[in-house]
């Protein structure tokens, strides 16, 4: 599945990437995650919960920053597995300043998702993704301004 987009926030570029490194933003931010954690430099673990269609259930996983560069971009690579699916993508996000008080951030990936939520769930993948996406950067928007 390709994921990607914009969003601008009404947030300078410095401080929308000071929010995008915090782990206890993205944590709070992400939806459904019950834990967000470092577990070695630019390497963090969680545990996520969410439905998609009458699938629904914990899942477990890391979250791999690479290739920064601060503060304009970097690249990420996620891992996770639950119950009968597994879940493996990479992507990446770029911010531009617009002015000194407006950014946009921009982002590019793919995800593929096997076993029982790929098979039940596909058709609304897409849909329950973007509507994921928007959650979060409305929660960092509101978290970083």
């Amino acid at each position: 599945m390709k994921l990607n987009g914009s969003y601008t926030f009404p947030i300078a570029r410095d401080t929308l990437w000071a929010a995008l490194m915090d782990p206890e933003v993205i944590g709070a931010c992400l939806p459904g995650v019950q834990s967000f954690s470092a577990v070695a430099p630019d390497t963090y673990a969680f545990e996520v919960g969410f439905r998609v269609g009458i699938v629904s259930g914990a899942y477990k996983g890391t979250l791999e920053v690479r290739d920064v560069d601060a503060p304009n971009s970097y690249r990420m690579v996620v891992q996770g597995a639950g119950i009968r699916t597994d879940m493996k993508g990479e992507g990446s996000v770029a911010l531009t300043p617009d002015d000194a008080t407006t950014t946009t951030l921009t982002f590019d990936g793919d995800v593929n998702v096997t076993g029982i939520l790929a098979r039940v769930g596909q058709r609304m993948m897409g849909t329950v993704a973007k509507q994921q996406i928007d959650r979060l950067f409305q929660c960092l928007s509101a978290k970083a301004g």
